[in-house]
C-alpha cells in the first residue's frame, strides 16, 4: 500500500491534528472496502437452523424444511422428534443406528490410495473411466474402449471414488442425526470426516478433478471424471446442519468455503468444466447441480441465476420430450436407470431454484415438456405396470427411484399414485424408509 506524501510531517514524521483527522477517516474506509471484499469473496453464513423455514404441506402432517438445502428435504426436527407415531420414532432408531455405525469408522482421504496420480500428487483425486476395458484386438489392450454399462472391476483398484462416496454418505446420516438429537458426538464424527477430505493440510484433496475417469493408454483425464462429485451438494446440506455445533469452527466453515469457492473455479473455468457444462446429458445436469448448489452455498447468486435462468431450453425442452421421455438418456445400455438419474439432477436444480424463487417444478415448454411429465412418464415403467422399450441390462435403480418419488410426492401435492408407488417400493426396505427422513416422506409410512 503505497501513502500520500501529504499526510506525513517529512521533517519530524509527526501527526498533526488535520492529518490524523483524515489518516483516521482513511483507516476506517480501508478497514471496510477489506471486509466488504471478504463479505463478497468468502461470505459468512447465518445458519440454516436460524434462517426462515419453508412451509410444506405432507399428504399426512403438516411440517417445515429448511431453507437453501440442494438436496435434503429435512422437516422441521421437532415434527419428528417430538412424533408420537411408533412409525417415526422406528425410522429415527434407525437412522441413528446407522450414525451410530460410523462412529468408529476411519475417515478417507484421497491419500489413502498407493497409486500416484499423473501430476505425482497424492493430494489430487484419481480414478479409471469405469466402463472402458482392455482392447482384445490390441497386443497390449491399450488403448481402452468403451463397454456401456459393463463395469471394469480394474476401476475398484483406485479407491478414491469409493472413499468420497463413502465419506458424503456417511457425512449425510451423522449430520441428519445431530439435527435430529443435538448430540455433539454426531457432529464430532461430521466434522472429522470433512476436515479429513477437505482441510488438513495432510490428508486434503486438491480441489478439481482433473484426473478423474482416466482412459488407460488414450488419456490423463476426462470431463465426464466430473460426474464423480455429483454429491458434493450433499456435502454443503450436511454443513447446513452442523454449522451450529462447538464441533464445526468459523476456521472450518472460512477453510470449507474456501475449499469450495476454489473448486467452483475450477468447475467454471477448466477445460473440463466449460466442456461438461455444454453437455446435453446427466453429465451436464449433474454439472450444473454442481455448480448452482455451490454458488448458492458461498452467496455467489448471479452464478445461480445465469444457470437456471438462461439456459431454461437446455434444461427443460431440450433434455424432456413432451411425452416425458429423456432422449438424451435413451441409447444407453441401462437407459431406465439413467433417466432416473438424470430427472434426479434435474429435481436437484429445481430445489435449488426455489431458493431463489425460479419455479422449475411447474415449467412447461408450449410443447409440454416438463419435470412432472418425465416423473409420470417413468413410474409406470419403473414399477413394472408397463414394459420399458429400451435397453436395461441391469435391474432397476429402486432405491434412486424412491427417492426421486418422495421429491415428486413433496412438490406436488396430493398425488396418490405417487404415493401409492412409494409405500410400495420402501414396503419392506427400512433403509429407503429411512430415507424419508432426509427427504421429507417419512409421514407416507403412517398409513402404509
Amino acid at each position: 500500500m503505497v501513502y500520500s506524501d501529504t499526510l506525513w510531517d517529512r521533517s519530524s514524521f509527526s501527526w498533526n491534528a488535520r492529518t490524523s483527522g483524515i489518516n483516521l477517516r482513511l483507516l476506517l474506509i480501508m478497514c471496510s472496502s477489506v471486509l466488504i471484499l471478504l463479505a463478497f469473496s468468502y461470505p459468512n453464513h447465518i445458519s440454516a437452523q436460524n434462517k426462515p423455514l419453508i412451509n410444506y404441506t405432507n399428504h399426512d402432517l403438516n411440517f417445515q424444511t429448511l431453507p437453501q438445502m440442494s438436496i435434503f428435504e429435512v422437516p422441521l426436527k421437532d415434527s419428528i422428534k417430538d412424533s408420537k407415531s411408533m412409525v417415526i420414532l422406528d425410522l429415527l432408531k434407525q437412522l441413528l443406528t446407522r450414525a451410530d455405525s460410523y462412529l468408529m469408522e476411519e475417515a478417507n482421504s484421497v491419500t489413502d490410495k498407493k497409486q500416484l496420480p499423473p501430476s505425482g500428487d497424492k493430494h489430487d483425486f484419481l480414478s479409471l473411466a469405469p466402463f472402458h476395458w482392455p482392447d482384445d484386438t490390441k497386443p497390449n489392450g491399450i488403448p481402452y474402449t468403451y463397454r456401456d454399462g459393463q463395469l471394469n472391476p480394474e476401476a475398484s483398484a483406485v479407491p478414491d471414488r469409493e472413499n468420497l462416496g463413502k465419506m458424503i454418505g456417511r457425512v449425510k446420516i451423522l449430520s441428519v442425526a445431530y439435527y435430529y438429537t443435538g448430540d455433539t458426538v454426531y457432529a464430532n464424527k461430521t466434522s472429522e470426516l470433512l476436515r479429513t477430505w477437505f482441510i488438513n493440510n495432510d490428508t486434503r484433496m486438491n480441489p478439481s478433478l482433473q484426473y478423474s475417469e482416466v482412459i488407460t493408454g488414450k488419456n490423463n483425464g476426462t470431463r465426464s471424471g466430473i460426474i464423480a462429485a455429483n454429491y458434493f451438494p450433499m456435502v454443503l446440506d450436511a454443513i447446513r446442519l452442523i454449522e451450529d455445533s462447538p464441533a464445526w469452527t468459523h476456521d472450518d466453515q472460512q477453510a470449507i468455503e474456501i475449499w469450495f469457492n476454489d473448486y467452483l473455479e475450477w468447475l467454471l473455468h477448466s477445460n473440463f468444466g466449460i466442456k461438461e457444462s455444454k453437455e446435453l446429458n446427466n453429465h451436464g445436469t449433474w454439472y450444473d447441480v454442481q455448480a448452482s448448489s455451490i454458488a448458492m452455498f458461498l452467496n455467489r447468486s448471479e452464478i445461480v441465476r445465469n444457470i437456471l435462468e438462461n439456459n431454461m431450453n437446455k434444461l427443460i425442452s431440450e433434455k424432456i420430450r413432451p411425452d416425458g421421455a429423456q432422449p438424451f438418456e435413451l441409447g444407453r445400455q441401462t437407459s431406465l436407470n439413467y433417466h432416473i438419474f438424470n430427472l434426479m439432477g434435474l429435481f436437484n436444480l429445481a430445489k435449488v431454484g426455489g431458493n431463489f424463487g425460479i419455479d422449475l417444478w411447474n415449467y412447461e415448454t408450449p410443447e409440454g415438456s416438463g419435470l412432472k411429465k418425465a416423473l409420470d412418464y417413468l413410474v409406470p415403467f419403473a414399477l413394472g405396470n408397463e414394459t420399458w422399450p429400451y435397453a436395461q441390462i441391469k435391474p432397476i435403480d429402486k432405491d434412486g427411484l424412491h427417492d426421486l418419488i418422495c421429491k415428486g410426492i413433496v412438490n406436488y401435492k396430493d398425488n396418490d399414485s405417487y404415493i401409492k408407488a412409494y409405500r410400495s417400493l420402501g414396503q419392506s426396505n427400512m433403509t429407503m424408509q429411512v430415507d424419508g427422513l432426509i427427504y421429507g416422506c417419512a409421514s407416507l409410512m403412517l398409513n402404509k
